[in-house]
């Protein structure tokens, strides 16, 4: 229970970033997309029910907010969670560079998945050529997003008693890692 309250407040802090945060700091046209890392991440380190769960949430409320077709967002975040939680079975999760791979992956087919459901939905047809021209730039922008929550979250975890039970990668081989690369 402890687990899943200090992930659903972790959820809540990424929806204010994304919603409040990044629109007030970052005036470009591309911003990180704080909702698809933390689908990754909840795909990749969480509980299928309680992340898929958490994942449908975050969908709703980004198409609360974002003014498109209710539902587009509920559908896509969904489908990325699922189809990360079914590559991962056959993926060493105790490291976290395939975090970061997944991360590319679900940025290339959450932009893909949004413009056919919003082709499909008759949103807007010429989505296409947009979707295509941000691909490299917005995901660029998640690895960031995901190398910093990722290593705030180790830090957290390291740091701080309460904050150790949240699921991320083994931390002992973490360390190891960044001892044999100095």
């Amino acid at each position: 229970m402890r687990d899943l309250v200090l992930l659903l407040l972790f959820v809540i802090l990424m929806v204010v970033v994304q919603t409040w945060f990044f629109p007030r700091v970052l005036s470009s046209p591309w911003q990180p997309d704080g909702f698809l890392v933390m689908t990754v991440y909840l795909a990749f380190f969480g509980r299928w029910l309680s992340g898929g769960l958490l994942v449908l949430g975050m969908g709703y409320v980004m198409d609360t907010f974002s003014g498109t077709t209710f539902g587009l967002y509920g559908l896509t975040l969904p489908l990325i969670f699922f189809g990360v939680h079914a590559l991962i079975a056959y993926v060493n999760t105790e490291t976290s560079f395939p975090f970061y791979y997944m991360v590319a992956f679900g940025t290339c087919a959450e932009i893909f998945l949004l413009a056919f459901f919003s082709f499909v939905l008759g949103d807007n047809a010429s989505l296409w050529i947009l979707a295509t021209a941000e691909l490299f730039p917005q995901a660029g922008l998640n690895l960031l997003l995901a190398v910093l929550l990722l290593n705030g979250l180790n830090w957290l975890r390291r740091r701080w008693e309460w904050a150790a039970s949240l699921p991320g990668p083994v931390l002992e081989e973490e360390e190891l890692f960044w001892e044999s690369h100095d």
